[in-house]
């Protein structure tokens, strides 16, 4: 067995509205005096696990993504970084 570090990223879809996005982009422009600012959040993961190896690992990091993180209307997820 291999351990894991894996870190997702969960964010929504371009064709989605993003209000906490766009209410924190108001917020900095109003702050900062900063003009033409594009703001999109997401939430980002870190995993920590055992498993076979690379694939089996990957595999793992799908399904959770896939079954637990995102909902597939609306999010799309990237695995950032899997080191050993």
């Amino acid at each position: 067995m291999k351990t894991f570090c894996v870190k997702v990223v969960v964010k929504l879809k371009p064709s989605v509205p993003d209000s906490k996005g766009e209410s924190l982009k108001n917020t900095i422009e109003s702050l900062f005096l900063v003009q033409n600012l594009t703001c999109r959040v997401g939430t980002w993961y870190n995993f920590k696990f055992d498993a076979e190896n690379q694939a089996d690992a990957l595999n793992l990091v799908k399904k959770i993504a896939y079954e637990l993180l995102t909902n597939e209307f609306a999010e799309d997820f990237e695995i950032r970084s899997m080191e050993e």
